[in-house]
């Protein structure tokens, strides 16, 4: 079993490792290409996301800073940020939704290959094609945002440590954090979008942020599938975690 078994160092707390089982990411990896190449996509949104116009601001971001999002799919919250001036990258498994993502927006790009990614590049956008769990810290750089709106909500219970720990190792230890949750009562469904609650988030980075829940919003009313499927209630949470 030990051959299974891969140890990264966490680079900003030395004596410390993430143990991971890379079959379980496996399947989970798989299950995510095919479902964009089946175009099963409900969770992409078809414009920006309100929370991150209305709460940006909040961050006091320097003109230009650097902002990093996890598993990134084609958002339009991308353009939108690079637009807005900021130097954006993303991470995301699937080559078609970074495809998609310069096609839709018009955007010619430059790409670039090596033993981990491939990375395709337009002015202050860049997005890596790859596994999350292969990112270093020097693939982010100074970020001084990560922006979460549909990352830690794809990733089952059994995994979500160590994908908050591994986001932990290659930040830099000033970044600050913009997350949005879905919660309702997980029975109910099977994610993912898994449900992570105000516990939860606490739970998984009260070690390194303070956290403040800026707005908790019921939008069963704007998922009616899910309440075809016996959801009693569903909300948004959004997130400032910040030193």
């Amino acid at each position: 079993m030990l051959k299974d078994i891969k140890i990264w160092p966490v680079s900003n707390e030395p004596g410390r490792v993430i143990i991971l089982c890379p079959g379980k990411f496996m399947i989970a990896n798989q299950h995510w290409l095919e479902r964009w190449q089946q175009n099963r996509i409900a969770f992409h949104e078809a414009a920006v996301n309100r929370y991150l116009q209305q709460y940006l601001a909040q961050f006091s971001l320097a003109p230009g800073a650097a902002l990093f999002l996890p598993l990134c799919g084609k958002a339009h919250d991308i353009a939108w940020l690079a637009q807005q001036g900021f130097a954006v990258t993303g991470i995301e498994l699937s080559a078609l939704a970074i495809e998609a993502f310069f096609e839709e927006h018009s955007l010619s790009y430059q790409t670039f290959e090596s033993d981990r990614f491939i990375l395709r590049k337009a002015g202050n956008i860049s997005l890596y094609e790859g596994d999350f769990f292969d990112l270093r810290s020097e693939d982010i750089g100074e970020c001084a945002l990560v922006y979460d709106r549909a990352a830690l909500i794809a990733v089952d219970d059994s995994q979500r440590t160590n994908y908050c720990e591994h986001l932990l190792s290659i930040i830099p230890r000033s970044s600050n954090m913009l997350l949005i949750t879905l919660e309702y009562n997980q029975p109910e469904m099977e994610g993912p979008p898994y449900a992570i609650s105000s516990d939860d988030v606490w739970q998984l980075y009260k070690r390194k942020f303070s956290i403040e829940l800026l707005e908790r919003k019921e939008i069963l009313d704007e998922r009616p599938r899910w309440r075809e499927q016996g959801m009693k209630s569903l909300s948004e949470l959004v997130f400032r975690l910040h030193r």
